[in-house]
């Protein structure tokens, strides 16, 4: 069995009288794709930014590579190689696809936005953004304005920026909300070929995208997990079908 990448140790978040998460515990293997689900309003992106530090917890523990960093802020985080992309896309529409990848580069070489007017007399970075452009099937765009870029394509580009700094553990944020079909299939095919090359916490509502990608799944209802184990242990579990996925036991 893989060693733990990840603890949440009895993580908690209230907002007034809403507990968003409530004695939440989760463990996140090395090298796993792990899915995190649950109805609207159960914690999973309240959980998702107090992992990046975007969001303090009120008690509990996150633990990552054995270092306590609960109270670590959100750059800290990012330096000892956690990364997420998040439910609405994040990059720079005014800037191309290759600078927008380039800014990323530079961000976890720790280069500034002064550089940043020269990064193109690097040879080395721009070894690296081509590798990047071409891993993300971005290269073709590579001049094009982030703007002009399609919903799906946008999303590649903001998966390809978080991950370019090699972070050790992926975080996604409903990679696939607003997409089509086509875009869907794309993502997931670029997540799979990402399978075992680094690890990551797939918080999705496309249950197809969840089962066919996911290792190991926990269930999220009313902010506290009820449920970990494989796509076939979930699927099986009368509580999680009862709870989540409206069946009766």
């Amino acid at each position: 069995m893989a060693e733990a990448l990840l603890e949440v140790i009895g993580l908690n978040k209230s907002f007034g009288a809403l507990l968003a998460t409530n004695d939440l515990s989760l463990t996140v293997r090395q090298g796993e794709v792990h899915a995190l689900i649950g109805p609207n309003g159960a914690g999973k992106t309240t959980l998702v930014n107090q992992l990046s530090g975007d969001l303090a917890a009120d008690s509990g523990r996150i633990i990552f590579r054995g270092q306590d960093v609960t109270r670590l802020p959100a750059h800290r985080r990012a330096r000892l190689g956690i990364a997420r992309s998040f439910q609405i896309t994040h990059i720079f529409e005014n800037l191309t696809v290759a600078e927008n990848l380039g800014l990323a580069l530079l961000a976890g070489h720790g280069g500034n936005f002064h550089f940043f007017r020269h990064w193109r007399r690097a040879p080395r970075l721009e070894e690296q953004l081509t590798e990047a452009l071409t891993r993300f099937d971005l290269l073709q765009h590579r001049d094009q304005p982030a703007a002009s870029l399609s919903h799906g394509e946008k999303r590649q580009l903001e998966v390809g920026m978080a991950l370019v700094v090699d972070p050790q553990l992926l975080i996604l944020d409903e990679p696939m909300a607003g997409l089509g079909s086509g875009g869907t299939v794309e993502l997931t095919r670029i997540i799979r070929r990402l399978k075992g090359q680094l690890t990551i916490l797939l918080v999705e509502h496309d249950m197809d995208v969840v089962f066919s990608l996911a290792d190991r799944i926990t269930v999220l209802v009313y902010g506290h997990d009820i449920a970990t184990g494989t796509p076939a242990e979930i699927r099986g579990n009368a509580l999680v079908r009862q709870a989540y996925l409206g069946e009766e036991g």
